[in-house]
């Protein structure tokens, strides 16, 4: 099988578990051992990029870093998972990118980005894809993170349209928030990009609205599936809806006990290509790509994907 290409954000992550400090500090005991800020291989495209790996599809990241000591433990971390990185490029003018990610009570984050712009992720350029792209790759994913500047906003839509033009699937999780919109050349290229999706992912608060233009998920997913896409809406414990035009598929959660959502959304998205690209039906792909979210929620990292022994056993438990 060709590799799927994930072109996009890489980072690190700097985790800062903010309600366990603030507790401490009210009750004036000690933090409790592992609690303290620790740095972490990040960015929502690399994340999926690892969930694809660990299922044992071929993938290929393509992105940019700076080139310092948080731009080799990103690649290190992309190589361990059995990443292609030859498409990763070490940026000489700008440190690697930061998110600042501070966990409430519930393990949900709040994301700081550090530089707010401008950052290494937005360096991706033209001449870092390769010219015979196309007759490498069995798939692209993209998100919506790449679409606030160029160089990287210009690189992605143009390869999505070469991709859309050749019959290669484009996954597109649109992973924006509504003062994005503010912005009018990021609302035009999100836009753009809507149009140059075979699947569009997104959460059912914000997303997948905000994409659509209007204020109910349902709505908005039936509007942006009425060409023939396929729109897939993820809602937390709830599970995931799929709209591809008339046709509607509801996949509940599993429960479990959730440590800290943070690459739920990117895990997600790794387990449903990869179960489409072996050959599963919607029903089962969305089936799986619940199971991967739960197992990642109920761990402690972006990273926590399964293996594809550990998502067989999971399943095969909740059957039993």
């Amino acid at each position: 099988m060709k590799p799927v290409l994930c072109l996009g954000d890489i980072c690190a992550d700097l985790i800062i578990p903010y309600a366990i400090a603030a507790k401490a500090k009210a009750s004036g005991t000690m933090l409790p051992g592992g609690s303290d800020v620790r740095a972490v291989e990040g960015g929502s495209v690399a994340n999926t990029a690892c969930a694809i790996a660990r299922l044992g599809l071929p993938v290929l990241f393509a992105g940019t870093c700076g080139n310092d000591a948080y731009g080799l433990m990103l690649k290190n971390g992309l190589e361990r998972e059995r990443v292609d990185t030859s498409l990763l490029r070490f940026d000489d003018g700008k440190p690697t990118q930061l998110v600042l990610l501070v966990l409430d009570e519930t393990g949900e984050r709040t994301a700081f980005a550090c530089p707010a712009h401008f950052g290494s992720q937005h360096s991706i350029t033209a001449d870092q894809i390769p010219a015979d792209i196309i007759d490498r790759i069995s798939w692209l994913h993209v998100t919506g993170m790449m679409l606030r500047e160029d160089p990287a906003a210009s690189t992605q839509l143009d390869l999505m349209r070469r991709c859309r033009e050749n019959g290669i699937p484009v996954s597109f999780d649109v992973n924006v928030r509504v003062e994005a919109m503010n912005d009018p050349t990021f609302a035009e290229n999100l836009m753009k990009a809507k149009t140059l999706s075979d699947v569009i992912l997104g959460s059912a608060i914000d997303e997948i609205p905000l994409l659509a233009g209007e204020r109910d998920p349902e709505l908005a997913a039936k509007t942006l599936a009425a060409n023939g896409t396929t729109v897939i809406v993820r809602n937390g414990a709830y599970g995931a809806d799929l709209y591809c035009g008339t046709e509607r598929l509801h996949a509940p959660a599993f429960r479990v006990e959730v440590t800290d959502t943070v690459g739920a959304g990117d895990t997600f998205d790794g387990a449903y290509i990869a179960a489409r690209l072996n050959g599963l039906p919607y029903t089962d792909a969305l089936r799986e790509a619940n199971a991967a979210a739960s197992i990642c929620v109920s761990k402690s990292s972006g990273r926590a994907s399964p293996t594809r022994a550990e998502l067989d056993a999971f399943l095969s438990a909740r059957e039993a």
